[in-house]
């Protein structure tokens, strides 16, 4: 039988990983994040650091984003013996029926039990969210509507905002810098977790250059944006003079896209949207 000592020390060790789990999806999402109890979170700290004897509430929160256009509100409840326990994560949105609903949340839970291996998961959790909602709303007009925005866009000047799980490998690095200036696309590529690339320049260029580039052995990758402009607009709507790679934290990066006049793709690339 666990003895008490045990099982607190136990507890500490979950409770210590899940704080440093949330300032990590703070700093990510910042103000999409929305504490059930705002105090709870300090409640925790102090039991961690022994100033106090009763045991902490669990943590509980939402995460509200903005996804291929539907608006999520993901639940969130933390056992207190998270990560050794599944975390509790339910997912409401008006703009999908109930159907499709439950759908996604049957998905989302097989996921977490399926990849579950006593590890922090909210973030990559989060990620197959993202990256999967569109399998889970009506796409019959969708479909003709992309195909022919592609067909008009082919000799456009466009502007691709790609997100991937992870950027490191030197490789992919370097042919995603390489196949960025073999098709006269500017833009950058942001290296780390999560990994960010734009790039800009004649449409069907990006579009070429996008085929070569998801071809590769990713864990996610997904095209967050796509703009279209008149190929007269060029000079004008043209953010960058060149490629390349940069490195920044998520308040860094943001500042990086503030100094070029994009301080809106942040957000949307990042899914958050204010309630």
């Amino acid at each position: 039988m666990e003895s008490e000592e045990s099982f607190k020390s136990k507890l500490v060790n979950c409770l210590t990983k899940q704080i440093s789990e949330i300032e990590v999806l703070t700093s990510i999402y910042d103000e999409a994040i929305i504490l059930t109890d705002t105090k709870a979170l300090e409640k925790v700290k102090e039991f961690v650091e022994n100033n106090t004897l009763y045991t902490p509430n669990h943590l509980d929160f939402t995460v509200n984003l903005l996804v291929d256009g539907l608006k999520l509100e993901i639940s969130i409840n933390l056992p207190s013996l998270y990560p050794e326990e599944e975390p509790d994560m339910y997912i409401r949105c008006n703009q999908l029926n109930r159907q499709q609903e439950t759908a996604l949340n049957s998905d989302l839970t097989n996921y977490i039990k399926d990849n579950y291996l006593g590890e922090e998961c909210l973030y990559t959790a989060i990620s197959w969210v993202q990256e999967n909602i569109e399998k889970y709303k009506n796409k019959i007009e969708d479909v003709k509507t992309t195909a022919t925005a592609e067909n008009n866009s082919a000799c456009d000047f466009s502007r691709l905002w790609v997100y991937s799980h992870h950027i490191y490998n030197k490789k992919k690095r370097e042919d995603i810098v390489k196949m960025a200036k073999e098709n006269n696309l500017t833009g950058f590529c942001l290296m780390g977790k999560p990994g960010v690339i734009c790039v800009e320049g004649i449409g069907c260029d990006c579009q070429e250059w996008w085929k070569i580039i998801k071809s590769m052995n990713w864990k996610k990758i997904v095209i967050r944006k796509t703009e279209n402009f008149k190929l007269s607009e060029r000079n004008t709507v043209q953010k960058f003079k060149n490629f390349q790679e940069i490195y920044h934290d998520m308040s860094s990066f943001s500042k990086y896209l503030d100094s070029f006049g994009l301080s809106d793709i942040f957000n949307e690339l990042f899914g958050l949207h204010n309630t």
